[in-house]
């Protein structure tokens, strides 16, 4: 019952009950003052069809009923306003756990509290809406203390290996072949601390705000980010089919996410592989001839920093896939991969079309 239809019905029981209370009260002393003049006067039995004069004397004379009167209306607000303020207590109790739990939130930063939730009235909505922020707050702490925690584990080896090449550069007295060598493993661990810490700033950003998003075309964004992919991996062949599509979205995060699948298919091809590249009724398919993902490892390849034990020796730092999830998730697509006829992996990536 709606929390509106239960404070009319308990404050109309309240009145009716008050009403009631005090016609009976009225009733009730109205009959004694009666049955005392009565007693005083003699009844109708001894005087006949008519009452004596002095039993209507006797009420004539009876001035006291206002006080009576006056304490039963008095007693009957009260009686209405205990039983309006108990029926408003039972009604209003959800009100006051939702401030319980909303204290021990702020208190404890407890962000698994929940507030028991029974039936479909207003408040009950309300509670079940607060649960529900809860949730996406948990989810969301969660996600932030796990993303932390990975990038900590992850940035802990490339900064040792900096660390040791660097301090074999201080010494000075390496030969003129090693110190060269050194040089180019510190220049390559920067590039690569450079693309991890890049790559987690990029996962730890929120929703796209509303302000970046515009119209794309998703069909042009393509064409591009295979031309500048097939610049950056020259070893690789790009076939290209894409037909006419516009997206609403944030041109840069859509265009990351675009890059990190050509990326990503273009390093796991073999020298002079094809990269088979499609856009066909709001899907994305990339597909590479490599060796593909193992079953086992398919419904991880979207997980932050997850690298599939064949790819450990490979560069990258495991986020390329997880940002293209991001990226889906917030503009309400999705993305899947799974094992190509024929050998390889293919990267199949749908969008809302705007």
């Amino acid at each position: 019952m709606k929390l509106r239809w239960r404070l009319a019905m308990a404050s109309a029981l309240a009145g009716a009950v008050s009403v009631i209370v005090v016609i009976v009260a009225a009733y009730v002393i109205t009959c004694r003052r009666v049955e005392w003049a009565m007693d005083r006067y003699g009844t109708y039995e001894i005087y006949g069809d008519r009452p004596p004069n002095g039993v209507l004397a006797a009420l004539a004379d009876v001035d006291d009923l206002g006080w009576p009167f006056v304490v039963v209306a008095l007693g009957g607000l009260v009686l209405s306003g205990g039983l309006g303020w108990l029926a408003a207590r039972a009604a209003l109790r959800p009100v006051s756990a939702l401030k319980d739990a909303a204290g021990r939130v702020a208190t404890t930063r407890d962000l698994t509290t929940r507030i028991d939730v029974s039936g479909d009235d207003e408040l009950s909505s309300l509670a079940r809406s607060f649960n529900a922020m809860l949730d996406a707050l948990e989810r969301s702490a969660t996600s932030q203390k796990r993303l932390v925690a990975d990038a900590s584990h992850e940035l802990r080896t490339p900064l040792t290996a900096l660390r040791t090449n660097v301090e074999l550069l201080m010494r000075g007295d390496l030969p003129q072949e090693v110190h060269d060598e050194v040089s180019r493993a510190v220049t390559s661990g920067l590039e690569e601390l450079t693309a991890l810490v890049s790559d987690v700033v990029e996962l730890a950003r929120d929703e796209e705000p509303a302000v970046l998003v515009e119209s794309v075309r998703l069909d042009e964004l393509v064409e591009r980010e295979v031309a500048r992919a097939a610049r950056h991996w020259p070893s690789t062949a790009y076939s290209v089919s894409v037909e006419p599509m516009v997206v609403r979205g944030v041109p840069d995060r859509l265009a990351r996410a675009v890059a990190n699948l050509l990326d990503n298919a273009a390093k796991y091809s073999p020298a002079g592989g094809l990269v088979e590249v499609s856009l066909r009724g709001g899907v994305l398919s990339v597909r590479d001839h490599g060796p593909g993902i193992a079953p086992a490892d398919l419904p991880h390849v979207f997980d932050r920093f997850y690298r599939a034990p064949s790819a450990r020796a490979l560069p990258g730092s495991g986020l390329g896939l997880a940002i293209v999830g991001q990226v889906v998730d917030s503009h309400g697509g999705s993305v899947s991969a799974s094992a190509a006829p024929g050998g390889g992996t293919l990267v199949r990536l749908a969008l809302p079309v705007g």
